[in-house]
């Protein structure tokens, strides 16, 4: 009930985060070496997926590394089939022809998003 939600939130706030993710935000934050080292890799991870989404003929945006926004017309079926490989993405229920699209893993989570996409 909308009661017991806002008590909580009043108690534990609106999005509590652990004191070991908080010391780990901090440590990766004072870290600049890592976080160039991770700026490239995700760009080049982002890169690739751009290339992969564009040659199944599909469409993608974003400007985030972290996933993208691939549109089509068929997104609902796209979805469904990307499931059925476990692959999940975000349907927009606004916008039934764009689904999010998060940046894979790992070179097998990769080899799996490709597998899926070129057997639509």
């Amino acid at each position: 009930p909308p009661e017991w939600i806002a008590k909580l939130r009043h108690h534990i706030g609106a999005w509590p985060v652990s004191s070991a993710a908080i010391a780990i935000g901090q440590a990766a934050l004072r870290d600049s070496a890592w976080i160039s080292e991770t700026r490239a890799n995700l760009a080049t991870r982002a890169n690739a997926l751009d290339r992969l989404i564009h040659s199944t003929g599909l469409i993608s945006s974003g400007e985030c590394h972290l996933f993208r926004r691939i549109a089509t017309a068929n997104a609902h079926d796209l979805f469904h089939h990307l499931c059925a490989h476990g692959i999940l993405t975000r349907p927009f229920a606004d916008d039934p022809h764009h689904l999010r699209l998060g940046l894979p893993a790992d070179a097998g989570d990769f080899t799996r998003l490709e597998k899926a996409l070129r057997h639509v």
